[in-house]
């Protein structure tokens, strides 16, 4: 698999460098063809440097969270990845994952959220709905609208890999090029790493930490399973948590399960006493059959410092505390 080539610069990193200079200098004419509209509501952008997850969902909902008593009527914009249709559509209570994909199911839970392949359709569908804030869950790379603040969320157990562009490595764009374009940078678990990039202004830089609801699962063997970005990051917070992981099953990014598969899970489970773990993500795509047999893990982000992290957005858009 390609996150297994792009750990390290080795002889198939470097033969694929060619293709990422291309990949590079194609997004940077496209950049410079398509210019940002302006869709009349201040955009909150969250997003990574990296391909695959980083914990951009989680801190959507918690910065939604942090600013939902100070900006009435804030909306979450999202493609619905591996979602059927291209919207623009408002998310609701028969909202399917199928339709509109499973983040868009979490960020419904905690409030408005707008569905669109095209992200203009999306932001001129939230301002007609009354919105007075978008917060963009991912699109840091898009030219598609001006985004007011942007958010550049960094996992420090997966680092930057081999710090290649994609197909070389899992880099979306040059490091550097993305923290100066940034507003804030914010480094969930250690952020030690981040000692080699000194060009981040400690004004800008921000940490936080995942926070996992696994009270019911102490003392149980257990039986993980995952579709995310980085599974291995859900499975190291399991056992930071002290939890015992016996078996696993790792899909990739957004996997829509089969029926099957999930049967073939709760089976091996039951069979050697073990108990069935997935993420809240994932759980919303296991048929309605098979949940009562699986404990979804809530995940949350903590942020540091979150007072100040408010009140620096707040500055930047123009509200007022």
């Amino acid at each position: 698999m390609l996150e297994n080539i792009w750990k390290n610069n080795n002889l198939v990193s470097l033969l694929l460098r060619p293709f990422s200079f291309i990949y590079y200098i194609t997004n940077k004419i496209y950049r410079l063809v398509k210019s940002e509209k302006c869709c009349g509501v201040p955009v909150l952008c969250v997003g990574n440097v990296n391909l695959g997850g980083a914990g951009k969902t989680p801190t959507v909902i918690e910065i939604r969270r942090l600013l939902q008593n100070h900006i009435k009527n804030i909306f979450v914009l999202t493609r619905g990845y591996k979602g059927k249709k291209r919207g623009p559509l408002i998310v609701d209570k028969n909202s399917k994952f199928h339709d509109v994909g499973d983040e868009s199911l979490l960020h419904y839970k905690q409030g408005p959220t707008c569905v669109a392949k095209n992200k203009f359709d999306g932001a001129k569908l939230c301002k007609q709905k009354g919105c007075k804030l978008i917060l963009m869950d991912d699109g840091l790379q898009s030219n598609d609208i001006i985004k007011n603040f942007r958010i550049l969320v960094i996992d420090s157990n997966f680092d930057f890999g081999n710090n290649q562009i994609f197909p070389a490595g899992p880099l979306r764009e040059p490091i550097k090029e993305c923290i100066i374009k940034s507003d804030i940078v914010l480094v969930i678990g250690q952020k030690k790493f981040l000692k080699k990039y000194k060009y981040i202004s400690k004004e800008k830089l921000f940490t936080g930490h995942r926070i996992l609801n696994v009270k019911e699962l102490k003392n149980k063997n257990l039986y993980v399973f995952s579709a995310l970005g980085n599974n291995q990051n859900f499975h190291n917070s399991l056992l930071n948590e002290g939890l015992k992981i016996i078996k696993s099953k790792k899909f990739p990014d957004h996997y829509i399960f089969k029926k099957d598969e999930i049967k073939k899970i709760i089976y091996e489970a039951k069979k050697e006493d073990l108990s069935v773990v997935c993420t809240d993500k994932d759980f919303v795509k296991v048929p309605n059959k098979f949940k009562q047999n699986i404990y979804p893990v809530g995940l949350k982000i903590k942020i540091q410092e979150s007072k100040r992290l408010k009140e620096t957005i707040i500055r930047n858009l123009g509200f007022l505390i």
